[in-house]
């Protein structure tokens, strides 16, 4: 089972490109999308119970699409929410395993309260998507072998 975690918020901006890129994908067997504000710890269960996850966010200062291993890191914010690597260590303390882990990170130009997502982000959507698509179709899902080739 894969996993892809689309993360941010509607309300602002280019924020909202990590769910919105995950609504916009096709239903898959064997796949699971979520959308959230923010990674929290509570993840975790759901998270040690996949073979991969995908991480989807919007970022600021770059000018490209990029697909990038995650490794369990540090938690090092102050409050609740937490990054992929912090996500994944939380994982590994609780359950001593971890998926297989990336981040799709997708440029965002305006992050304001209120706003729908820029140009820039729009232009960047199909991209993304194709991206994610190109990344399910790496890890081929179990083929269901019947009695008859078991034999």
């Amino acid at each position: 089972m894969d996993l892809v975690i689309g993360i941010g918020n509607d309300w602002r901006g280019d924020d909202g490109l990590g769910p919105r890129v995950v609504d916009a994908l096709s239903a898959r067997p064997e796949l699971e999308t979520m959308a959230v504000h923010q990674l929290v710890p509570e993840l975790a269960e759901r998270v040690q119970r996949v073979e991969r996850v995908l991480f989807v966010d919007a970022a600021v200062g770059t000018e490209t699409v990029r697909l990038q291993r995650v490794e369990p890191g540090p938690h090092r914010g102050l409050g609740h929410a937490c990054a992929p690597g912090a996500l994944l260590e939380w994982t590994l303390l609780a359950y001593e395993r971890v998926p297989e882990a990336w981040l799709l990170s997708i440029p965002g130009a305006r992050f304001d309260p209120g706003t729908g997502l820029s140009q820039q982000a729009e232009d960047r959507l199909p991209e993304a998507i194709e991206v994610i698509e190109a990344w399910l179709d790496e890890h081929p899902q179990p083929v269901a072998v019947t009695n008859e080739e078991e034999a």
